[in-house]
């Protein structure tokens, strides 16, 4: 498969450039990607993000401040084209926690959030340099030798470790092999 990388501003390679996932589904307000909201979350008026990430950083800030909803794990998931145990594991979060969330519609932890934010980030910075969510999802969840040989998206339970992932999809997309 062929992976499509810019190199200082250059396309090089084939495929679709693909628009970030757009939209901030919050509770109490609508949008145009809140058909993923469920009926429970709209009957709430608190301000609770169930959808990825979105707005600029300091709107990012107000809304991991005001909590996240646990509903936003299956869709960082799907995000990944993985099952949310498989994310759980990489994340090291710990699942049996989790589930009980998603199912009770709960919040996040601050923890909790902040690896879903990191995931969202990183799956929105290899989408830009990769230019194709196949290759995104491969990179992101295959091993790398850049990393010590770990995925990606294993390192993001540390800002360190995401820090480092971050830099790698900066080495690729100005053409530095990682």
């Amino acid at each position: 498969m062929a992976v499509s990388i810019k190199k200082g501003g250059d396309k090089i390679g084939g495929g679709p450039v693909l628009p970030p996932l757009s939209g901030v589904a919050v509770r109490g307000k609508s949008s145009s990607a809140a058909s993923a909201v469920t009926a429970a979350t709209e009957k709430t008026s608190a301000k609770v993000l169930t959808m990825p990430f979105r707005g600029n950083v300091t709107e990012v800030i107000h809304q991991l401040r005001n909590g996240v909803s646990a509903e936003l794990v299956p869709v960082i998931a799907r995000q990944f084209g993985m099952t949310q145990d498989g994310l759980f594991e990489q994340l090291r979060l710990p699942k049996s926690t989790m589930k009980s969330r998603i199912s009770k519609n709960g919040l996040l932890s601050s923890a909790e959030q902040d690896r879903m934010y990191r995931a969202d980030k990183v799956w929105k910075r290899a989408l830009s340099v990769l230019e194709d969510e196949s290759a995104a999802r491969q990179w992101i969840r295959g091993v790398n030798r850049a990393l010590g040989g770990e995925t990606p998206l294993s390192l993001l339970d540390t800002e360190a470790g995401y820090e480092l992932v971050l830099d790698t999809l900066g080495r690729i997309e100005y053409g530095v092999v990682s």
